[in-house]
Order: structure tokens, then C-alpha cells, then sequence
């Protein structure tokens, strides 16, 4: 191919994907590859999305579920983003198997789950979320500062937790964040995102909705191989002691100050 043709096909690629971003908030280059093609089809903004997702929660024993807050941006934190991982309907026979590689395992698991992000600062009734919610055990990365703002800003108050940093704490691994897990069980490396991110910002950019479901894509087959070490290691009753402790610890209402509130942070979690 001549250079000149070469250079007019990269500049008409730029200019549609310039167009592309200003004309959807879902649409967006990006230089790592994409886990979650459909992102508008996962932002749950309207009771009829909210009224579908519920059943999908009910049909489950075990989600995963993440929360970002816009703590940096407001001098009272509120609840920005609700993001969920259920399991997909059950009987799905395991998809992939012989395939090999990253990729392949990527989609093999995003057929045994779904990942959602609800918004919550959209005109909804979170009550049917709270109640779908109450019955399940709920797989967190660091539960104590999502459980406190689900508290907040949904009243609900979890009886079941996986804890996927105490897990790691209890089997003795030291690099325990988000990131650190997933490259370790699964080999891939999350992008990093901005610790200054304003999660209240509407409409929300495909890259920063992205960059949440990631927070949340991992944690279900996270907690199913932690799991397995603990119990090998004879660790399950510890680990579950320390899930409930951490239920009644954020269940007491407490101020906290600006430090705490930035350790507690999701990001300083993933990083």
C-alpha cells in the first residue's frame, strides 16, 4: 500500500472515531481490548432495565458486587455506582474448553456471567434491589468501605460476604489488591484507571463504565479459587468469622475522617 493512501486511511479512522465518541458516550478507542462490548445494554438507569435484573439476583445463591462513591468530589460521599456480577441462567454447559488462550478464557466466562452497573442517582426505586440483594452471598474486593456506603445509600445491611482481600490475607499473599489477584489467578493485567474520578459525572464515558465492571467482572471466579485454597488449607471457619465480624463493623454507624475515607477508597483497593 502507497504512503499517501496509507496516511488518507489513518486519518478517515480518526476522524470516525473522533465522530464515534462525540455522538455516544459508548463508543470510545481504546488502547487495551474491550471485555465488555455492549456497555450501554449493561447500565441499568430505568425501573424497567432495574425490574429485569432482579430476577437474575434472586435465581443466584452467590453475586459479586462493587460500589463507587464520589468521595473526592463531594464533602458528603454518596453512591454513584452500583456494579453486579450475577452468574449466567443456570444449565449453561462450560463454553471454550478447547480453546486456548486469554481471549478464549475471557469469553468462556463472560458466558457463565453477567456484569451490570446500576445507577443510582437516577429517578429508582432501590427497594426491590435491597430485598433481591438481603438473601445472597455478596463477594466484595475489600467489603468494609462497600458495605458502609450500600448502608448508606441503599439501607441494606448484608447477612453473607466473601471478602476476596481477607481471603487473600488468610491464605498469605502479599500483593492483594484487585489488580494483583487477577494477574495472579487469571494472567491479566486490569488497566489502571484515575483515582480522581468524578463517578457522579452523567453521562457516564464508556471508558470510566468499563473501568467499573472490571472491579466487578473478576470476583466471582476469584472467590471460587480462594475458596478452594482456603478450604485445602483448613482456613474456611477463620475466613468466615472475620466475613461476619466485618458485617457488624459496618453496620455500626460512625463518622470516619478524610484519611480514612482515602485508604478506604476503591482505588487505593485496586491499585
Amino acid at each position: 500500500m502507497a504512503s499517501a493512501e496509507r496516511s488518507r486511511n489513518a486519518k478517515m479512522t480518526k476522524q470516525l472515531l473522533r465522530r464515534a465518541y462525540h455522538h455516544s458516550d459508548f463508543v470510545i478507542p481504546s488502547t487495551f481490548d474491550i471485555r465488555h462490548p455492549s456497555l450501554a445494554g449493561r447500565l441499568i438507569a430505568t425501573r424497567g432495565q432495574l425490574a429485569e435484573l432482579i430476577p437474575q439476583i434472586e435465581a443466584a445463591d452467590r453475586i459479586a458486587l462493587d460500589t463507587e462513591a464520589d468521595s473526592l468530589h463531594s464533602y458528603r460521599e454518596k453512591l454513584c455506582l452500583i456494579q453486579i456480577s450475577v452468574p449466567a441462567v443456570t444449565g449453561i454447559v462450560e463454553a471454550g474448553r478447547k480453546q486456548h488462550g486469554l481471549g478464549m478464557e475471557r469469553d468462556r466466562r463472560s458466558r457463565l456471567q453477567r456484569d451490570f452497573i446500576v445507577d443510582p442517582l437516577r429517578d429508582l426505586d432501590l427497594e426491590p434491589l435491597r430485598r433481591a440483594l438481603e438473601a445472597r452471598e455478596i463477594v466484595l474486593h475489600g467489603a468494609d468501605y462497600d458495605l458502609r456506603m450500600l448502608r448508606r445509600g441503599l439501607n441494606f445491611i448484608a447477612r453473607k460476604i466473601f471478602d476476596t482481600v481477607v481471603a487473600a490475607r488468610l491464605l498469605g499473599i502479599r500483593e492483594f489488591s484487585l489488580r494483583a489477584l487477577v494477574k495472579r489467578y487469571f494472567g491479566t493485567e486490569l488497566p489502571k484507571g484515575s483515582q480522581k474520578a468524578n463517578w457522579a459525572k452523567r453521562p457516564l464515558p464508556a471508558r470510566m463504565a468499563e473501568y467499573a465492571l472490571n472491579d466487578v467482572h473478576y470476583l466471582l471466579p476469584l472467590a471460587k479459587r480462594l475458596e478452594t485454597e482456603l478450604d485445602r488449607h483448613q482456613r474456611l471457619d477463620w475466613f468466615r468469622q472475620s466475613c461476619q465480624r466485618a458485617i457488624e463493623q459496618a453496620a455500626t454507624a460512625r463518622t470516619r475522617s478524610q484519611d480514612e475515607l482515602t485508604l478506604a477508597h476503591p482505588r487505593c483497593r485496586r491499585a
